[in-house]
């Protein structure tokens, strides 16, 4: 075989190679192209979720907000009690009784109103109420008329009613005297009992269907008390949370077979975005004035005393619900976390649970991982292949062009090179079509080898001796930054001790100066410490020291800076503090932590107080006058007590 015939036939083998290389790293790149997409997709569905999520929360607290300001309303009026009439109500009414209630509706109206219309219904449930209580109640609720129009006008569908201890109820609309007798002692009826008596505030009733079909309610109940603490009644509010579930699922319909759905705090499920699964919701929900379809599994739902009710016909959506339910710790805000489910249904999706802290609600979407890749696959193989034929027709175009301006060259290349290696650098290239590949081979190699010798050699030595100095140098630096650590911290705490502390405070101080940014130094000392030794031991005094540390850690951002300064006493340089986390609720957050966590010994409670001193920066400060004014706000506070915060 000529020598150019070699050069086709090792071009040939090179272009294999290169393509078999090429197409080994676009099969690699669709891997790397799928992992990435489920990772900004799964960025992408986290915020949004969350997003949904605030928008049911903010909905909600709207709610509580109107029925607490109708609640204050009420209680204005009748301490003010507002034209008060001793024996005859303010208005005249039209009285309609049965054997159950007393109806009131306006004075000259023969025809009763029409059912929601915008009218109020007055209907009492206790035939042996006086005339003076009567006469009062009725005043007072034609005072609050208009509260409760004003907050029934400003949601799509609501009821606005207060009720009081003495089954006396307000409702608006208007609820004709036919359909009144539903709500008979209301007192015993689940929306008055939904408040929450024990803390003083708004509680919320399970999700129930509406009586006359206006779809799933909520109700939001709120207990009014006078200044002696004397219940006076309920002030509540039901809203329908369909259209707005709709209106905030949609959202979640981002790709296809997508599911979420709203569960209550025990599971009863609310809304879905799936008409798959909407349909046997309301079927389900139907026939029930409760509402008392779950995503309950039968026994679990036992266990937690939850009777008589209907599950979903899909097993794992029940075991799902039971999976939250037991799992989900509720918080104050709003969070939203990608949910490991060890049900098998959800292996291949993407599942995601988010916290609604108004209603203890819980937000639940999920979506097939083939979903959300199916798109981005189809899209990625149609540029995989429009890429093969252009990398195809490049190889073509550049094996002529190679053929061409490549093969001829090299004999000359060949020439230079034998005279090169022969020791002459007078070389003068000149062109020439003939081919003399295995001269080239020879000649060049034998330059290679005799350069390479040399470089070779060089380069061992130089990686060698490269090699002990990087090894000495990241010895050196481990020893260096572990003895730095070492310096600078306690011992016995693992914060920072004295000396570093003080090092950060005269940086942060300089800082602040710079920027004009704020910051404050708090001084803290357990309080009797003394006494802890000399009762317990100096070991329980450690491990006192020790538990203030992980408290006070607890309640402090990282940005912070904490440190030891000796003994009992520590110190907290607070950096840029804001509203609502000022200097002064942080320091009374960390006495409280401390207050109301004792130190465990031998399965007994030792209770542990702190002194706290407060000093902000000034402008004329340094690291001295602010450490003396802490230090003096601090014994201050020992003075004035102990377990108290002072600010100087």
């Amino acid at each position: 075989m000529s020598i150019n015939g070699n050069i086709k036939t090792i071009f040939v083998l090179n272009y294999i190679i290169l393509f078999s290389g090429i197409t080994f790293s676009l099969y690699y790149a669709h891997y790397l192209f799928i992992d990435l997409k489920e990772k900004s997709a799964y960025k992408d569905l986290l915020t949004i979720n969350k997003l949904m999520a605030k928008n049911v929360n903010s909905h909600l607290e709207h709610v509580a907000n109107s029925v607490e300001a109708l609640g204050k309303v009420y209680k204005k009026l009748y301490l003010n009690q507002y034209e008060y009439i001793d024996s005859e109500p303010k208005n005249k009414h039209d009285i309609i009784k049965n054997d159950k209630i007393t109806f009131y509706k306006d004075y000259g109206n023969e025809n009763d109103f029409a059912f929601k219309s915008d009218h109020v219904s007055i209907i009492l449930s206790n035939l042996n109420q006086n005339t003076q209580t009567v006469a009062l109640e009725l005043n007072l609720f034609h005072q609050l008329t208009p509260a409760l129009e004003s907050i029934h006008n400003t949601f799509n569908f609501s009821w606005v009613y207060f009720t009081t201890v003495n089954d006396f109820m307000l409702i608006y609309p208007y609820v004709p005297f036919a359909e009144a007798d539903e709500i008979y002692k209301p007192t015993h009826q689940h929306f008055y009992n939904a408040a929450d008596f024990a803390t003083k505030s708004v509680g919320w009733e399970e999700p129930y269907s509406d009586l006359v079909g206006d779809g799933i309610l909520v109700t939001a109940s709120y207990p009014v008390y006078d200044d002696k603490d004397v219940l006076l009644g309920v002030a509540s509010h039901d809203i329908t949370v369909d259209e707005m579930a709709k209106s905030i699922l949609k959202n979640a319909n981002i790709y296809e077979e997508n599911v979420a759905f709203l569960l209550s705090k025990k599971g009863k499920v609310i809304s879905s975005n799936s008409q798959q699964f909407m349909k046997e919701i309301q079927e389900q929900s139907k026939e029930g004035y409760r509402g008392d379809f779950y995503y309950r599994t039968l026994l679990n739902a036992d266990k937690d005393n939850i009777k008589n009710i209907t599950v979903s016909n899909y097993d794992y959506l029940n075991k799902l619900g039971d999976e939250i339910i037991s799992k989900i710790e509720h918080t104050k805000n709003v969070s939203t976390q990608r949910w490991k489910s060890s049900i098998p249904f959800f292996d291949d999706k993407l599942l995601f649970v988010s916290q609604i802290p108004a209603s203890a609600w819980t937000l639940v979407y999920y979506v097939p991982k083939k979903s959300i890749l199916s798109k981005a696959q189809s899209i990625f193989y149609e540029t995989l292949f429009i890429l093969a034929i252009f990398i195809t027709l490049l190889f073509v175009v550049s094996a002529f062009l190679t053929m061409r301006h490549l093969i001829t060259p090299l004999d000359i290349i060949n020439k230079a090179s034998q005279r090169f290696g022969d020791g002459f650098t007078d070389v003068e290239v000149q062109y020439s079509n003939q081919n003399l590949l295995k001269i080239l081979f020879h000649t060049f190699n034998t330059m290679v080898k005799k350069v390479n010798f040399n470089q070779q050699l060089l380069e061992k030595k130089v990686s060698e001796r490269t090699k002990e100095l990087q090894e000495e140098i990241t010895l050196r630096k481990t020893v260096e930054d572990e003895l730095r650590l070492i310096s600078r911290t306690d011992t016995m705490t693992g914060i920072w001790n004295r000396g570093y502390f003080f090092e950060m405070l005269e940086r942060e101080i300089n800082r602040s100066h710079r920027f004009n940014s704020n910051m404050t130094l708090l001084m803290i000392d357990i309080d009797f410490f003394k006494n802890i030794n000399d009762t317990y031991g100096h070991n329980v005094g450690d491990k006192a020291i020790k538990h203030l540390t992980k408290l006070i850690s607890l309640s402090i951002r990282k940005e912070n800076i904490f440190g030891r300064l000796g003994g009992e006493e520590f110190g907290i340089i607070l950096i840029e503090t804001e509203e609502p986390d000022t200097h002064r609720n942080i320091a009374e957050r960390i006495r409280k932590s401390v207050e109301n966590n004792p130190l465990i010994i031998n399965n007994t409670p030792l209770s542990i107080t702190i002194s706290v001193g407060i000093s902000t920066l000034r402008n004329d400060d340094n690291t001295n006058t602010l450490y003396i004014r802490s230090d003096e706000a601090l014994y201050l506070a020992k003075e004035k007590g102990r377990n108290r915060i002072e600010e100087v």
